[in-house]
């Protein structure tokens, strides 16, 4: 039978068929599943879950007994551990702020790994010391806003892509890792594998990195090898942390195994791996590249969510997008009256609704006065909700221009 009860009436034993929230509400991949412990409990609650349904065919039905939340110690204990962890996180500034700082640290963190690079293709050693301090400045920087640092960056040089993707994926890694509530010494081993990740890539030709056309077989398995390749010319100077050698190793491997160098499957490739893959290549695909445009930050989104259970981790995937948002920061957006917007600010309460700034009217393809508006709010929203996320080259409009300030 199915029947419907509070969250605080759910228990380990019972089996949930309708979590009552849309999919990208929550961070639970399934929709049907076993309760397993009480840490599944405490995530539905922090997930904002009311109610659920339960099927008491398949598992335990509703006992005679006071609510779960009331008397589970190990609940109450892990509520006053998060109360304390939110009262010691530092206080976040706001977008504009923080973007007049990242824009500073990207140029200040992309010359460290491009003279990085530089010294691997001249064959000199690499001091991966030298990134220590820009670790720590990167998380800082997504630390007081996640979404400041990470669309900026999505922004490269076509002649500084490396270097600056390096940049990005670290921001976009850090925001992953805080959403996790991961400890800071291992976002900081996470962020320093991922500034060096594709740093083996300077050791080839760089005609053959930026190929416009397909690569041969002999032309990818060269491409391949960066990945040990990397990691040979970093240890040479000095031991990476576990962390960090797992990301420069296990970035190109894919969930269902059909990744390099090692064919890595599932929960065989470390966390830090699979949370590496999903940015790499969000990143990637949100780029221009010689051999194809830049997606839409929601199209990469929506292949990452279709890939999510064979290339990708599924439920890193799904983290990712409450991460970064449907509508990530900077993405340009139709409006159901016709009109274009930016993308101002991500309610991680609400993704589907973001604060935007209106900047052109579609069908008459003209400017209008810039206005922001808050897309939850019914009352002086005359613009009604996104229809579709669009793209800058589409309307002939700059996207640097446009980005939040």
């Amino acid at each position: 039978m199915i029947r419907t009860i509070a969250i605080d009436q759910l228990q380990p034993g019972m089996y949930i068929v309708d979590l009552h929230r849309p999919w990208l509400a929550h961070s639970f991949w399934r929709g049907r599943f076993m309760v397993g412990d009480t840490a599944q409990i405490v995530r539905l609650v922090e997930e904002g879950v009311t109610e659920v349904s339960i099927d008491t065919d398949k598992g335990l039905d509703l006992p005679s007994v006071e609510p779960l939340i009331a008397t589970d110690d190990e609940i109450a204990r892990h509520f006053i551990s998060r109360l304390e962890r939110l009262k010691a996180k530092p206080a976040t500034v706001s977008l504009g702020e923080e973007r007049r700082r990242a824009a500073r640290l990207i140029t200040e963190a992309g010359a460290v790994v491009g003279d990085l690079m530089l010294a691997v293709r001249d064959g000199r050693d690499v001091d991966a010391a030298r990134l220590e301090p820009m670790v720590g400045k990167l998380l800082e920087s997504v630390r007081r806003n996640r979404d400041a640092l990470a669309p900026l960056a999505r922004l490269k040089r076509s002649d500084a892509y490396a270097s600056e993707h390096a940049v990005a994926t670290t921001a976009l890694i850090a925001a992953l890792g805080y959403q996790q509530e991961l400890s800071e010494p291992e976002l900081e081993k996470l962020a320093l594998g991922t500034l060096v990740k594709d740093i083996g890539e300077a050791a080839i030709d760089t005609r053959l990195i930026g190929k416009p056309g397909m690569l041969s077989q002999s032309e990818y398995a060269l491409v391949q090898s960066h990945v040990e390749e990397g990691l040979a010319v970093l240890q040479a100077t000095a031991r990476l942390p576990e962390t960090a050698v797992a990301v420069v190793l296990e970035h190109h491997e894919r969930f269902n195994g059909c990744g390099y160098p090692y064919r890595m499957a599932g929960a065989g490739i470390s966390a830090a791996g699979r949370m590496a893959a999903i940015v790499d290549t969000y990143d990637a695909m949100t780029s221009d590249r010689p051999y194809r445009p830049a997606a839409s930050p929601s199209q990469a989104l929506r292949l990452l969510y279709e890939q999510g259970g064979s290339h990708f981790d599924p439920e890193l995937v799904a983290a990712f997008v409450r991460t970064v948002g449907i509508y990530p920061v900077g993405t340009l957006v139709m409006l159901e009256s016709g009109h274009l917007a930016v993308v101002e600010e991500i309610r991680h309460d609400n993704l589907l609704c973001p604060v935007v700034r209106v900047i052109y009217h579609g069908a008459r393809r003209l400017y209008v006065a810039p206005v922001v508006v808050d897309l939850a709010r019914s009352v002086g929203n005359h613009y009604g909700r996104i229809v579709h996320a669009d793209t800058f080259e589409r309307w002939g409009l700059s996207p640097l221009r446009w980005q939040p300030a």
